[in-house]
């Protein structure tokens, strides 16, 4: 019946792309003016145009079409509006405008109208329009053409169920609730408009900010063009310039938003099922966990736990008293977090709601509180013709906030205390396409009008942005209920500027090895879309029951993942590790465990996430660049700079070929050394995935823990892997993990740097920002090439032979950690 309801409603939209061949182009330039900023464009047939640089490497670039140029549309993905103009000048030359910044030249041609963008130094071509800009002489559509570079490769576009690189792919952005999804189907639950197109070795970037329903074609259908364009709304596209893809990514999240910095707890291991209940199977779930010893940090709650799928509601048959049952969890160092969906059930009623101090565990079956607030108020959608817009989910009839008025918004997280006050850690939004299992859905919603700041819009502007609206609600009212704590709000659905509010995960996929290869493509491409809080259901939310060796190996994968979370459908198998015998089990734990140990690199690598938008996940086209060889490598992943992972991604895999990118790296299990820029074959059997560091790191570890917090970060454990020339670096980041205190400065960064002198090995270390964590130890262990130790110095002074060792060719030394900086020579 469940996956009836669901493929009934899910097929009503598919990623043919606009037919931009028959949409009319701009006219020839017949004169511009210089504004503060740019300047303003004039057509010969009465189209405007407007290019504004916003960076020495950023421009906006706006266009109407046979109309004047109104003023620039709000957006909800644009974080940052107060840019300070670079120096630029503006030039003419023959037939062409020219505005030059610092790094890159865009070049206006007048006819016919083209832009193109090129290298401020040497003035090489990095994109050009194909055609001038278009639109539908008969409607609404609007589209570009970019030239079609020969070897050009195409990152981006966020959640998409396809391979790394978009090149010769043709992808739709309209939210869609595409469960059990597989390679190729499209869209799916996300629509991020932004691509990098990585063209002979420059990087740049375009982000089209547009709402409606947009269509990118990458050479699917021609040769001659890579084209965007959408149904409707405007010509609105921001260009970025590199060369580097990480100032590509860096520049669009300062726009859009970097990530929201999640409490620690959050990165570590996640029990989700649809559904744990009642109380007693949750509570279960968790002893097994930790009688096993398998570290576990957070255990969901499905839709079940409400009364009757009634969201801010508690089922008290199957949790009579919640606020118990989390306190109990929370002293075994568990973390709880429900779901909540957009649909409110449709319950009109004579009856008023009593006044009660706590309305969600109280019954609803007369009155329910949600919808009475709600209807009161008129927070929900409507039609066009002012009747409320009534779907089909979880409850039944359904009612959903009009997430575009800020007053609803405001209501809306507001009602989150129905989860605070009884002590829920993070909030799940899921079906916030917004989905609707009514076949006739797609008919239904275009008769939904919006406020949308007065300018009353409809579905097709605004579908895109629900899951978005829904998570910033929800996001500003956990801040405002627990002032100083970080909010954690996991999402299905979004728009570019997500990050902001919400970690995601890849939705509702399926139990198979396809599905595990493709994951790994998937989450780069979110990483590379800005999105740094991100996994996928470990071992497939669907469709059979994983293999012991299957779930071992998406564990495999997913250690390293920022979000780590199994997840699996009510009617599926039980899917907790235990399940599958010892074993595996046993290979699970010991990632688990990996993972927990290697925290504080995780962690360090999301606070650089949250500073320069760089992914926890990375492509090794990000990394390397200028290795064409890396450019399509889809099967293996950095995660941070230092850690390359190779995992084994079918059936019965013992062995793989692992491309090394250029440098040296080192096997993590064997310490066995290789030079890259070509290919390795490792061995991988089930309890292991080949994994590799970077030559040149140095790696911050901690002691194993069954949760975040269970006993003191002491001592923290630096492994260092030099390079040819004895030389390492690395940076390990602090705070407390659960407030807001590192906005102002509560955060300690500490530098860690090797060297070879003719002395002996050097290291320095020093520490910036103003927390104290308290006393603890620093323990640095470390290659000793050549004849053994025979003295290590701290600051100048011997340290006693027990606070180092010298074992095999490892060097350990061991120093008080006071937050001063130090030096470390070994003689």
């Amino acid at each position: 019946m469940v996956k009836t309801i669901f493929t009934a409603c899910l097929f009503a939209v598919n990623a043919a792309a606009a037919d931009i061949g028959g949409m009319s182009e701009a006219g020839a330039v017949s004169g511009y003016e210089k504004t503060a900023g740019g300047v303003l464009i004039n057509c010969a047939d009465g189209s405007r145009a407007a290019i504004e640089l916003l960076a020495p490497d950023m421009a906006w670039v706006r266009a109407s079409f046979r109309k004047p140029l109104p003023p620039a549309p709000h957006s909800w993905a644009v974080a940052k509006t107060d840019w300070t103009a670079p120096q630029w000048t503006l030039a003419e030359q023959g037939d062409e405008i020219i505005l030059a910044t610092a790094e890159m030249e865009i070049v206006v041609k007048r006819s016919p109208f083209l832009i193109s963008f090129r290298d401020a130094k040497t003035h090489k071509t990095i994109n050009a329009d194909a055609k001038p800009m278009l639109y539908e002489s008969t409607g609404t559509a609007v589209g570009a053409a970019k030239k079609f570079g020969q070897e050009e490769h195409f990152y981006g576009l966020g959640e998409k169920a396809f391979r790394l690189d978009r090149r010769r792919g043709n992808f739709a952005m309209w939210n869609t609730d595409a469960y059990g999804y597989g390679e190729g189907r499209d869209p799916i639950y996300q629509s991020v408009p932004f691509y990098i197109g990585l063209n002979d070795g420059l990087a740049y970037g375009i982000f089209f900010d547009n709402p409606f329903k947009t269509h990118f074609d990458f050479g699917a259908t021609g040769q001659e063009y890579a084209a965007f364009s959408a149904d409707g709304g405007e010509m609105n596209y921001y260009f970025f310039y590199g060369p580097a893809m990480k100032k590509v990514i860096s520049r669009y999240t300062e726009l859009t938003g970097r990530i929201a910095m999640p409490p620690l707890w959050a990165l570590g291991n996640q029990q989700c099922r649809w559904s744990y209940y009642p109380e007693d199977v949750v509570e279960h779930v968790v002893d097994r966990y930790r009688k096993d010893r398998l570290p576990l940090d957070a255990v969901y709650l499905d839709i079940h736990y409400m009364s009757d799928y009634r969201v801010f509601t508690w089922n008290r048959q199957r949790f009579p008293e919640p606020k118990a049952l989390i306190e109990r969890l929370a002293a075994k160092g568990v973390k709880l977090i429900t779901i909540v969906d957009p649909g409110v059930k449709y319950q009109p009623s004579d009856v008023k709601f009593p006044a009660f101090a706590a309305p969600e565990l109280e019954p609803q079956t007369t009155a329910y509180y949600v919808y009475e607030q709600g209807a009161a108020n008129d927070y929900f959608l409507k039609n066009g013709d002012g009747s409320p817009f009534i779907g089909t989910v979880w409850p039944g009839k359904s009612v959903f906030a009009d997430f575009t008025r800020d007053d609803v918004s405001q209501w809306w997280g507001n009602l989150h205390r129905a989860y605070t006050d009884n002590g829920v850690a993070g909030i799940w939004n899921d079906m916030n396409e917004p989905a609707d299992f009514d076949e006739q859905a797609a008919q239904k919603q275009a008769q939904i009008v919006y406020d949308d700041r007065g300018l009353r819009s409809g579905h097709d502007k605004n579908r895109n942005v629900y899951g978005l609206l829904m998570s910033s609600a929800t996001y500003h009212g956990l801040e405002r209920l627990k002032p100083g704590l970080r909010p954690f709000v996991l999402t299905r659905a979004g728009y570019a500027g997500i990050q902001r509010y919400a970690a995601a995960w890849t939705g509702d996929n399926t139990s198979s090895w396809d599905m595990l290869a493709l994951s790994i493509p998937m989450l780069l491409n979110m990483g590379l879309s800005g999105e740094a809080m991100i996994g996928s259901d470990i071992g497939g939310f669907i469709q059979g029951k994983p293999s012991g060796e299957l779930l071992a190996r998406w564990y495999e994968v997913n250690f390293l993942a920022p979000l780590c979370r199994n997840h699996r459908n009510i009617d599926g198998y039980d899917q907790e590790p235990w399940r599958y015998g010892s074993y595996y089990e046993d290979i699970i734990r010991k990632y688990l465990n990996l993972r927990y140990k290697l925290m504080p690199y995780l962690y360090t690598a999301l606070a650089h996430a949250r500073d320069t938008g760089v992914p926890v996940l990375r492509a090794l086209a990000l990394e390397y660049q200028d290795d064409p060889d890396s450019a399509n490598i889809e099967d293996e992943f950095m995660a941070g700079s230092d850690l390359l992972a190779a995992p084994a991604l079918a059936a019965g895999r013992t062995e793989r070929l692992v491309y090394l990118p250029p440098g040296g790296w080192t096997d993590f299990w064997s310490g066995k050394r290789y030079s890259g820029g070509g290919t390795v074959k490792a061995e991988a059997p089930l309890e292991t995935v080949p994994l590799y560091v970077r030559d040149g790191s140095v790696i911050p570890a901690w002691p194993e823990m069954n949760y975040v917090g269970e006993k003191p970060a002491d001592p923290v454990s630096f492994s260092v892997w030099p390079d040819r020339n004895g030389a390492a670096s690395g940076w390990y980041y602090e705070d407390d993990g659960l407030t807001d205190g590192f906005k102002k400065g509560v955060f300690r960064k500490t530098g860690i740097t090797v060297s070879k002198t003719e002395q002996g090995t050097r290291i320095d270390i020093k520490s910036e920002g103003s927390y104290s964590p308290g006393p603890r130890k620093w323990i640095f262990r470390l290659d000793q090439a050549g004849p053994r130790a025979r003295q290590v110095m701290l600051d100048g002074n011997p340290l006693a032979p027990g606070a180092w060792k010298h074992t095999g060719k490892r060097v350990s030394v061991e120093i008080e950690a006071d937050g001063a900086p130090h030096t470390v020579m070994i003689k």
